[in-house]
C-alpha cells in the first residue's frame, strides 16, 4: 500500500481504529454501535479512509458489506501494527534480574564514599548484568548530562538545571560538624566555643580549590575569619590526615559517623550556626521515562535511606 505522505500526515489514530472495527465488523451500523459513535459520523469517516486509500474499502452487497482485495490486504496488516502499538504505550515491564546494560553517575566524592559500596552492592543483588561506571564530579559535568555522556549526576542544587529537559530530587541533606584527632589538645573538652575554633588551624576539603567556602562565607559575615592551613581533594584524605595531625576539618556529619571511629578521630559541634547542604539527582529528560533507568533512581533512593539508616544508627565518634 502506498500513500502520498499528505495523506500519512493527516492520518490520525482513531481512524486507524475506526478501520480496524470496520473491516472487522463489515457493516457501518455494527461499527458505530461498537464504537460509540453516530452512524454518519462513521460514514463520514469511511469516507475520509476511501479517498486517503484511494479504495472503497467496503462494498455493499444486499444488507451488508463485503470488503475489497485491497481490504483484505489491509487487515490483518492493520491489527498487527495496531497490537504493536499498543504494546508501545503499554509500561513496558522492567525485570532486573534479566536487565542488561550500563548505568554511569558523576558525583562529589562525598557522596560517592558515603553511599557507593551499599549502591554497588544492592544493584548486584538485583540486578547482577547491569554495570555501573562512577565518574568525581568535573566542571563540565552538566555538559555531559546534556550529551548524554553520563547518566546522572549527583550535585548541590544548580540553577542551570532548572529546565523543563531536566529531572531531579533531593536526595540527602547534609549538618556539618568539626573533625579532630583523638590526641588533639581540645579533643576531651566538651564544647569547642568560637574562639577556641578560630585559634586553630584548618583543614579543608575543596574538590576545585577556587572560590570562597561557605563557611568562610558565613564567619566573613561576623567579621570574622580562620586560618585554612591545607586544602585536600577528598574527606577520606581529610580524615587520615586530621588523625595525624593538629588540623581541624569540618566536614558532613554523615562522613563522621561512618568513617570517624576507624580514622581514630573525634566529631565535635560546630560554634557557629551553618546552612544545611542539600545534594539532589540530576537526570536528562531522553532518559526519564526508560525502564531501567526508572528502576534504577527508585533503587538510588531506598538504597540511599537505607544507608543514611544505617549510618545514623551508629554510636557517634565523640569525647
Amino acid at each position: 500500500m502506498v500513500m502520498q505522505v499528505e495523506n500519512i500526515r493527516s492520518l490520525d489514530m482513531n481512524l486507524l481504529v475506526l478501520l480496524d472495527v470496520l473491516l472487522e465488523e463489515k457493516h457501518i451500523s455494527n461499527a458505530a454501535d461498537r464504537l460509540h459513535m453516530s452512524q454518519p459520523a462513521v460514514s463520514r469517516s469511511l469516507q475520509r479512509l476511501r479517498d486517503m486509500l484511494n479504495d472503497p474499502l467496503l462494498i455493499r452487497v444486499g444488507n451488508g458489506y463485503q470488503l475489497t482485495d485491497k481490504a483484505l490486504e489491509l487487515q490483518p496488516k492493520l491489527k498487527s501494527w495496531l497490537a504493536d502499538f499498543m504494546c508501545m504505550m503499554q509500561p513496558e515491564k522492567f525485570e532486573p534480574a534479566k536487565a542488561k546494560g550500563e548505568i554511569s553517575i558523576m558525583s562529589m566524592d562525598l557522596e560517592m564514599s558515603l553511599f557507593m559500596p551499599n549502591l554497588w552492592q544492592d544493584l548486584q543483588v538485583q540486578a547482577p548484568n547491569v554495570a555501573l561506571r562512577s565518574f568525581n564530579i568535573r566542571p563540565d559535568g552538566i555538559s555531559l548530562l546534556e550529551q548524554g555522556d553520563i547518566d546522572f549526576l549527583v550535585s548541590e542544587e544548580d540553577k542551570s538545571l532548572e529546565s523543563t529537559k531536566y529531572h531531579h530530587y533531593h536526595l540527602i541533606q547534609h549538618e556539618f560538624v568539626l573533625v579532630m584527632s583523638k590526641q588533639h589538645r581540645l579533643a576531651k573538652q566538651k564544647a569547642i566555643g568560637m574562639d577556641e575554633y578560630l585559634k586553630q588551624r584548618h583543614g579543608l576539603v575543596t574538590v576545585t580549590g577556587k572560590g570562597k567556602p561557605f563557611i568562610d562565607r558565613t564567619l566573613e559575615k561576623q567579621g570574622l575569619s580562620r586560618n585554612i592551613a591545607l586544602y585536600v581533594p577528598t574527606f577520606h584524605l581529610a580524615l587520615d590526615i586530621c588523625s595525624r595531625t593538629d588540623l581541624m576539618f569540618s566536614m558532613p556529619r554523615l562522613v563522621a559517623e561512618k568513617e570517624g571511629e576507624r580514622y581514630g578521630v573525634v566529631m565535635k559541634e560546630m560554634p557557629l550556626k551553618l546552612p544545611l547542604l542539600d545534594i539532589y539527582l540530576y537526570w536528562h529528560e531522553r532518559q526519564h521515562q526508560t525502564a531501567l533507568h526508572k528502576w534504577f533512581r527508585t533503587l538510588m533512593r531506598e538504597s540511599f535511606e537505607q544507608t543514611r539508616k544505617g549510618i545514623r544508627a551508629r554510636k557517634p565518634t565523640g569525647d
